[in-house]
């Protein structure tokens, strides 16, 4: 298991250019669903970032086989140290047990030494499949009652190369 797993944000052409140099990397990019024009490049290779301004997640916990050319979506959730406990005995049941339909696989994470901030990096087949997930486990109605509560979902999908628009 990899022990972090970084990300940054830029053009396509500098993201592009990451990848090209890089190329014994594990480095995926893609596309926000929520604004196309949001990219995001993932380093899944598990060694020291390579980004200029890298966002990095602590590894606590994986399951599953990564799914890195379909859905990936990202959830933070703001936990105090009693919801922390609650809320990772809760994904490791997840990840002990058989992964859902359509989930490749499931990263529990904090911030890079930030630990109340809890990130859930999931893969999928599609939106459809974690869509009908995201329903069923309904993360943040549990901590909705705290008055720091935060959550946060980020989905994307493989961003398109402009050769494939042609």
């Amino acid at each position: 298991m990899i022990s972090q797993i970084a990300i940054t944000f830029g053009s396509e052409k500098i993201l592009r250019d990451i990848i090209a140099k890089n190329p014994d990397r594990s480095l995926y990019l893609y596309s926000s669903q929520d604004d196309s024009g949001k990219l995001m490049l993932l380093d899944a290779s598990g060694s020291k970032s390579i980004f200029n301004s890298p966002v990095i997640y602590d590894v606590l916990g994986y399951a599953g086989t990564d799914k890195w050319n379909g859905f990936v979506n990202l959830t933070t959730i703001a936990l105090d140290s009693d919801q922390q406990k609650i809320f990772d005995a809760k994904i490791n049941q997840v990840m002990a047990a058989s992964l859902p339909d359509g989930m490749g696989s499931i990263y529990s994470m904090n911030y890079h030494k930030d630990i109340n901030q809890r990130v859930l990096l999931t893969t999928w087949d599609n939106f459809d499949s974690y869509s009908v997930w995201q329903e069923s486990i309904a993360l943040s109605q549990k901590y909705r009652n705290s008055p720091s509560f935060y959550m946060s979902n980020s989905s994307f999908v493989p961003a398109k190369d402009k050769k494939d628009n042609k």
